[in-house]
């Protein structure tokens, strides 16, 4: 079914969404589109949950009473959502219909995350617990979010593939406590600022709301792990002069271990072994050769003599986790002109993971010496790669609090609205190694003791003795004020010409601090940093939105922004909107935007404490080694610089059936990398010093520090369309589909280097879609939606010939349930299954940033495969 449903996708071309409504995620409510008989007086509804609204097709003398709103992408309240950008509005009913439990689930789904979401299923990562949104391939750190379109502080330790980038984590963002989601796939750094070279995520709270739901929600895989429970409520009240809203979102969430799945239950293939060199029993280090313990099972032993560990199942694939998240907003009128308002938001969460015990690699140096009553090779000292099974799992706690205040005051002055508003934002994380951590020092006195008997049983070792705790703190602070307005400036012959200014200042500070014994690098198998900075922030804009014709409207845009730490940026936007008939739209745009250097990219100390580690194939051996990678941050960086542009047509062909196409393209300048370690490997002599090698020539560590140097540009095509129709005997039904087309994607990790193409290759598939079928009758309602995901090319296979060089394509089935019985007054049941048919995601074992172990690319696909859920939902 997957294949003949995106076979004719590509046929479509012009594909997607009505005019000129801006559809919700492929899951479906049908839109409000209508078409008006002259004279005709039209209320819109106001937009509620899960509501898109549509603009009517016009006729001659017809009279509309439009409601205004700000549609991400633009500072000008207007009536009409689609404006010069092309802009998806996901709404709570669609969130609902998804069977998403977190913001993380529902935009992973989305196909403009070309490359997928980076999130805490990466339980080895340098940002544990958190996730963070992709849109384009571009990176995490060029992706807006925003709250209630406003900036919300970054996560205080760095994500991505180098360790540094800045994100918003959205994990911290409870899913229960958004009305809707408003995803701009442009770039807008002339209407917002730094980050939003690939677009914006702008994620709306509950607000205005009068009367109040409660939904229970429960379930689990059907291999009886990953279980949950979740519950969220809503409720508001509203009256003359007052409205207030509330919300509560908590979640319980069992883990789900990489030995319950068999793509990932050991680290061993025939054609790739991945299980580590540090095991239990050890390898024996002797001049000359290797040894392994003679206890080692041959299954376990490899040439040139090493006896393998397989770490796999001792590792958690999804981690679990307790989150509980409220918001509260509210509008108060003060006089009949001014009104007070307040959006707060809070989260808290925490998780656990699990890795494998701790690994001894030799170059951590444990020796058994020669008079060592364990030393099974007497008067001769033993170097041993070793693994501390006698301390158990490495496991730590990850904790996280997420706090977001917006208060202020808007009014109206003759046809102005303005806003004045200040924010306070904090986030704190911490990650503590409560369990299997331990230093060399610590080890060796073990050893030399006679304690640990790395050759046999050891009854007088206890874990407690030579256990040390870690911890890892950081906090991340946003302090905002701002004031805006908006309002006609003047009549044109074909309207009023309407303008947005506004003036935002804010401070954002973070730190990072490991404890002293991580920070030296004592610790086996972890590497830790103190590092922090802070910056001052000032910003004006002017936007303009002028009609040219009763068909044709521009909008001009002009943002200013000074950086206390590395200087200032203005950057321009011209978009232009036609409509040369009531169901045919035609848009375009182009613009600059720029992305400032986060501050660890800027202050990150470099040294033995600021490690990570990495797996990169040795050219010169052909060897797949862990190595210790050292990145630091560089106080000199500039701000990167993007070029964007993108055009449309939004296509409503006849009553039920709409179209729209969207092609776009992006070109990234001076982007800030250190290029990930294999980069430098690879290119050893081009950068001396960062590759450093023991006595053997065996690769120890990689040191790399933050340029401006690389180069990215992507272009690619958006596909939406809707078909809508209904019967008197069977119901009415809603077919729609999205599919995202990357036409290329070019990268340029150092200047220089040249260009790698990366379409349809690296983990970026050229086709991503999402399509959902449902069907409505009376008190039912049912759907089915495919999620696809097209195949790509791995890197080249290096030393494994006889490896296909393509990861499959996949599609996954979702369905869903609703019943909703008259005799429980409001009541509703929902039942669904996630990955119907338990499709186990494609192998990949060549990321570039991930080779071997867990076999499968994490940031498109999930393991956790077939998970059943049901919900009663309530609304009072």
């Amino acid at each position: 079914m997957s294949i003949a449903l995106y076979a004719w996708a590509p046929l479509l071309r012009p594909v997607a969404q009505a005019v000129p409504s801006t559809a919700a995620l492929a899951l479906c409510l049908p839109l409000q589109a209508q078409t008006l008989d002259h004279d005709a007086v039209l209320e819109l509804p106001s937009m509620g949950a899960g509501e898109v609204v549509a603009a009517p097709r016009l006729g001659d003398d017809q009279v509309l009473d439009l409601p205004t709103m700000v549609v991400t992408g633009s500072h000008i309240r207007r009536a009409d959502t689609e404006g010069v950008s092309s802009v998806l509005i996901v709404g709570e009913e669609e969130i609902q219909r998804s069977g998403a439990s977190t913001v993380n689930e529902l935009m992973k789904e989305v196909p403009y995350n070309n490359v997928g979401v980076r999130d805490e299923t990466f339980t080895t990562g340098f940002a544990p617990s958190s996730a963070a949104i992709d849109l384009r391939g571009l990176g995490v750190n060029r992706t807006l979010v925003m709250v209630n379109g406003r900036r919300v502080p970054l996560f205080p330790f760095g994500g991505g593939e180098d360790g540094a980038s800045s994100f918003v984590d959205i994990n911290t963002i409870p899913l229960g406590a958004i009305d809707r989601v408003e995803i701009l796939k442009d770039g807008a750094s002339a209407i917002y600022g730094t980050d939003a070279i690939a677009g914006v995520v702008n994620m709306i709270q509950h607000q205005e709301y009068d009367g109040a739901a409660l939904s229970l929600e429960l379930g689990r895989t059907d291999k009886g792990d990953g279980g949950e429970v979740r519950v969220t409520g809503v409720g508001g009240s509203m009256g003359d002069s007052y409205n207030i809203t509330a919300s509560i979102d908590y979640l319980h969430r069992e883990d789900v271990m990489a030995k319950d799945r068999s793509i990932s239950h050991t680290a061993f293939r025939p054609y790739l072994d991945d299980r580590s060199a540090s095991g239990n029993p050890g390898t024996l280090i002797l001049n000359p050769g290797l040894q392994p313990d003679p206890r080692c099972p041959s299954a376990s032993i490899t040439p040139p003599g090493i006896c393998r560990y397989d770490f796999g199942p001792e590792v958690t694939l999804i981690p679990g986790v307790d989150r509980i998240g409220a918001t509260l907003s509210g509008d108060f009128a003060i006089n009949e002109v001014l009104t007070a308002f307040i959006n707060a938001l809070y989260s808290h969460s925490e998780s656990t993971r699990d890795l494998a015990p701790t690994p001894i690699p030799p170059q951590e140096g444990l020796v058994v010496g020669p008079d060592n009553p364990n030393n099974i090779v007497p008067g001769s000292p033993v170097l041993l790669a070793y693994r501390t099974l006698e301390l158990g799992k490495r496991r730590d706690e990850l904790d996280t609090d997420f706090y977001n205040l917006v208060a202020g005051v808007n009014g109206m002055l003759g046809s102005w609205r303005w806003e004045l508003a200040g924010s306070f934002g904090e986030v704190y994380s911490a990650i503590t190694g409560v369990k299997g951590y331990t230093t060399t020092e610590l080890m060796q006195a073990a050893v030399d003791s006679g304690d640990l008997n790395p050759f046999g049983a050891s009854p007088g070792f206890q874990a407690s003795r030579y256990s040390v705790r870690t911890k890892r703190r950081g906090t991340s602070i946003q302090r905002m004020i701002d004031v805006k307005a908006d309002g006609e400036v003047a009549d044109l012959a074909a309207g009023p010409l309407q303008a947005a200014v506004g003036l935002e200042y804010r401070t954002e500070d973070y730190s990072d601090r490991s404890d002293e014994l991580t920070q030296s690098g004592a610790i086996i198998g972890r590497g830790g940093q103190s590092s922090g900075g802070g910056r001052e922030v000032t910003s004006t804009y002017l936007e303009l939105l002028a009609p040219l014709h009763e068909t044709m409207e521009v909008q001009v845009a002009l943002r200013f922004d000074d950086y206390s730490d590395f200087g200032d940026t203005i950057n321009p936007k011209l978009g232009i909107r036609w409509q040369p008939l009531g169901g045919l739209l035609f848009r375009a745009s182009a613009g600059t935007g720029f992305k400032a250097p986060s501050l660890g990219e800027l202050y990150t100390s470099v040294g033995e404490g600021a490690a990570g580690f990495a797996q990169v194939v040795d050219p010169t051996t052909g060897k797949i080694l862990d190595v210790r990678v050292l990145a630091g941050g560089n106080p000199d960086l500039d701000a990167e610089t993007s070029n964007n542009a993108s055009v449309g047509v939004v296509w409503d062909l006849v009553e039920g059936l709409d179209l729209s196409m969207d092609g776009w393209w992006i070109e990234n300048e001076d982007a800030i990398t250190a290029a990930d370690a294999q980069y430098f490997v690879d290119n050893e002599g081009a950068f001396p010093g960062t590759v450093i090698r023991d006595e053997n020539g065996e690769i120890e560590t990689v040191v790399k520090t933050y340029q401006n140097v690389a180069a990215q540009r992507a272009w690619g095509i958006d596909l939406e369309t809707n078909l809508r129709w209904a019967t008197d005997d069977v119901g009415d039904f809603h077919w729609r589909i999205i599919a995202a087309y990357l036409g290329g994607f070019d990268r340029e990790p150092v200047e220089g280097a040249g260009f790698d193409h990366l379409a349809g290759r690296h983990g970026r598939p050229r086709w991503r879609g999402l399509s959902g079928l449902w069907w409505t009758r009376g008190e039912v309602d049912a759907g089915l939606i495919v999620n696809y995901i097209g195949s790509y090319e791995r890197p080249s296979a290096r030393a494994f010939p006889d490896i296909s060089n393509e990861v499959s394509s996949n599609a996954t089935f979702d369905t869903q349930l609703n019943w909703q019985p008259s005799a429980l007054r409001g009541g509703k049941l929902t039942f669904g299954v996630k990955n119907l048919f338990d499709e186990r995601p494609p192998e990949d074992v060549f990321l570039p940033d991930n080779i071997g172990w867990p076999w499968f690319n994490r940031d498109l696909y999930s393991a956790r495969g077939r998970f059943f859920y049901a919900r009663y939902s309530h609304d009072f």
